[in-house]
């Protein structure tokens, strides 16, 4: 559940259960979130091309080995 939805939904249990205090809390922080923008999508740093390239040789001996 992603950070806004999760806020929404506070903000609504809050309201309905009388909790106008904490409703206005969540709903500011769905507003927050919402002002915020989308989050960046990061590169996996960790995962490298050459990886890749040796998994698919190893894919490709195996293949070659069993055929």
């Amino acid at each position: 559940m992603t950070k806004t939805k999760h806020a929404w939904r506070k903000a609504n249990v809050c309201v309905r259960s009388g909790q106008h205090a904490k409703a206005i809390y969540w709903l500011s922080r769905t507003i927050a979130i919402l002002d915020g923008g989308q989050p960046r999508r990061h590169r996996r740093k960790d995962v490298d091309a050459s990886y890749m390239f040796a998994a698919l040789f190893v894919l490709i001996l195996l293949w070659v080995a069993k055929g």
